[in-house]
């Protein structure tokens, strides 16, 4: 009964490499086709084929050999960008610290035009959208399979009608955040002339396939108070359980119009666990009550710092946020992170 085990292992092979982001021992040949590089064998989903999604976020992914892009490539449906505001240009640019910082590595360049060309890339045969001989060919068959819940856009990782997953754009404003944040905003341009940002419209999120994030020194009397706004809050997950302080002197709320996520350093929540032993029923419990506290209010959590090394002591504490109910998990080294989901 050998003949039957190999369709089998090859269709167990193709299955498998959804997840771990590698080609198939057994691989067809393309020569049918007219070659690797022959039309028949492109789609609009080419950049995301076979890649699974995960809540994993790519930490100071702009330090990426491929920014957004390598990140995509793994599932990651996060991307962080470090922004700093040089005072002798007004411009805005990306890096770990101002000794990383050159003139070409800008918050456009490095992190705001790349989500636009994968967006572009997924709805590149949207015929609500785009406007070729692809998108006319198909428009009628995509609007028989629209709902009245259905986003007019594609996610960059398709997952079929009505798939509303955006990509998270976390921006960490690093100085001047008065003046920095201002310019950000108008830095996203080229996304909200698109449609393509996840917007808050008097009480109410539309989704869009991208949305932004401000973390770090984002400052929130410049977001809490706007009736319409398509920036959210990374808010601070130990504050929850206090009231907002009020601004301009009005009360506003933590919830998931504002924060769209909140987070916090691990080791402040854990007495500085590192995951070397096993967790202690009080770590558990501290975790889980702020775990807790956000999603009664819609909010997802994220705890940043998390152990990167020992790698046993890594994937522990992963798995262990995981089990608690946490729902993103920074990640360094994407590869290996990703294989732990």
């Amino acid at each position: 009964m050998l003949w039957l085990a190999v369709p089998v292992l090859f269709f167990a092979l193709v299955h498998a490499s959804k997840l771990v982001h590698k080609a198939p021992t057994a691989t067809l040949s393309y020569a049918p086709f007219g070659g690797k590089n022959a039309s028949i064998l492109r789609s609009p989903a080419d950049w995301n084929r076979n890649t699974y999604p995960l809540f994993m976020h790519s930490h100071n992914d702009y330090e990426r050999p491929v920014p957004v892009f390598e990140a995509l490539a793994y599932g990651a449906l996060s991307v962080e960008s470090d922004v700093w505001l040089n005072p002798k240009d007004m411009q805005l640019y990306v890096g770990h610290d101002p000794f990383s910082l050159t003139a070409e590595r800008t918050f456009h360049a490095l992190t705001v035009q790349p989500l636009v060309e994968a967006i572009e890339q997924a709805n590149t045969a949207n015929a609500k959208y785009a406007n070729n001989s692809q998108s006319s060919l198909f428009g009628d068959l995509q609007a028989s399979v629209s709902t009245s819940s259905s986003p007019w856009w594609n996610g960059y990782f398709s997952l079929g009608v009505g798939n509303t997953q955006p990509l998270q754009l976390l921006v960490d404003v690093k100085n001047d955040a008065n003046r920095s944040w201002p310019l950000i905003v108008k830095a996203l341009d080229p996304l909200r002339k698109r449609g393509f940002l996840t917007r808050y419209e008097h009480g109410k999120v539309i989704p869009g396939p991208v949305i932004v994030i401000g973390t770090g020194g984002t400052p929130v009397d410049q977001l809490a108070p706007k009736g319409e706004r398509d920036v959210f809050l990374d808010c601070e997950l130990m504050q929850l359980s206090k009231p907002m302080p009020k601004i301009h002197g009005r009360q506003y709320e933590w919830n998931n119009t504002l924060c769209a996520i909140a987070s916090t350093d691990f080791a402040d929540v854990t007495s500085n666990y590192m995951g070397i032993h096993e967790p202690s029923e009080q770590v558990k419990q501290n975790l889980t009550g702020l775990i807790h506290e956000a999603h009664q209010r819609g909010i997802k959590t994220r705890f940043y710092d998390t152990p990167a090394w020992p790698i046993y002591a890594r994937d522990r504490v992963n798995r262990m946020l995981l089990e608690l109910g946490s729902d993103w998990i920074n990640a360094d080294d994407l590869e290996s992170v990703a294989r732990e989901f």
